[in-house]
């Protein structure tokens, strides 16, 4: 769960000078942490993420480089509402250029998984807030529609880039395109996702999703196969992140809670997976997730996954290559061997006269 530490609101609007807070909001109350945190989780549950680092030396991350530092907790407040102001100017620098109006900007600095990070987020006219000087007043009531945009960066990961070969994407950004492309430049962002990544990172995080739920193999099996169908079914297409999140429910267990099954679209945000929004099911790529490549001196192999089952899996019984995990035997069943290659096989075997390699763990029946 996200602790957050710092908290200020700024207001943006592209006909006037931005009206900045003199001060970080007080968390200790309870309309506010409240605001905070949910803005965190309906950031963390929105799919249309994009995923990079900073794209050079702006002016935010050189500022955000301030914040690296022994600094005592007065310190750290002051260069954070600095740092929240001068990235205001950039704001409007920039939103001058645009047909955007704005909104109120909120930026909050907060540890989840021990890491130190910071969001900047816009909402407008969020239904139930009534801002008094810039600090909210009333219970609220965030609508997920009103996150127009957002950047979330992880600090603790960006200051590691700046002392090792840390290549790792380090921030996130909702609502990329041409309304909102002022809102990434002013934080100097720049996309690093490819859709090769996304498709060979999809089985990883599914799997991972469900082991978490103790589902058995077999289960596990069903979801990555239907996982490696859809891509298959729309090569070189452009594939969502929310048909995985469906598999992924279809395959939990009865027992699940109603959160734990609205879960996977967070789980799939963390950094270890990075997975869009949408992206495209490239061929090369979704062919090594449904395929089975295996070259020896003795034989090469090439088996579509969907054909391969385990001995002793009732629901594998009639699939045409079997694997025996007692003796690592591979079994092709006879439906597979034309009489061609039976006859050649024969043919090699006597004009050789040698018993069969106890290594070649390759038998037809």
């Amino acid at each position: 769960m996200a602790i957050v530490h710092r908290f200020v609101i700024h207001e943006l609007f592209k006909d006037k000078k931005p009206d900045v807070a003199k001060e970080l909001l007080d968390i200790g109350n309870k309309i506010i942490l409240d605001l905070g945190t949910d803005l965190i989780k309906i950031k963390d549950n929105r799919t249309a993420v994009l995923w990079g680092q900073f794209k050079g030396n702006g002016d935010f991350p050189l500022k955000l480089k301030e914040l690296d530092s022994n600094l005592t907790k007065d310190e750290r407040n002051t260069k954070f509402l600095e740092l929240t102001e001068s990235t205001m100017d950039a704001l409007y620098e920039e939103i001058v250029h645009t047909n955007s109006k704005g909104g109120y900007i909120c930026f909050i600095e907060y540890e989840s998984y021990k890491d130190t990070r910071l969001m900047a987020a816009m909402i407008t006219n969020t239904a139930g807030i009534k801002l008094t000087k810039l600090k909210p007043t009333t219970e609220i009531h965030v609508d997920l529609s009103k996150l127009h945009q957002a950047v979330d960066i992880n600090a603790s990961g960006y200051f590691k880039s700046l002392s090792e070969d840390h290549k790792k994407n380090y921030l996130s950004f909702i609502g990329k395109g041409k309304h909102t492309d002022y809102f990434t430049a002013a934080f100097d962002c720049i996309n690093k996702i490819t859709p090769a990544k996304a498709v060979n990172k999809a089985p990883e995080v599914l799997k991972d999703f469900l082991s978490q739920f103790d589902v058995d193999n077999a289960t596990q099996k069903s979801a990555r196969a239907q996982l490696v169908k859809y891509f298959t079914d729309n090569i070189d297409k452009e594939v969502h992140l929310s048909k995985i999140d469906e598999i992924a429910v279809a395959h939990l267990p009865a027992t699940c809670s109603e959160d734990e099954k609205q879960s996977f679209i967070a789980f799939s945000k963390q950094e270890k997976y990075e997975m869009p929004a949408t992206f495209q099911a490239r061929k090369n790529n979704v062919d090594k997730l449904a395929k089975i490549y295996y070259s020896t001196e003795a034989f090469n192999l090439n088996f579509d996954l969907e054909n391969i089952g385990l001995v002793g899996v009732e629901g594998d019984s009639n699939k045409p290559i079997l694997f025996n995990q007692e003796n690592d035997d591979v079994i092709i069943k006879g439906q597979m061997i034309t009489t061609e290659v039976r006859n050649a096989i024969y043919q090699v075997t006597l004009l050789n006269g040698e018993e069969k390699d106890d290594n070649q763990k390759l038998r037809a029946v």
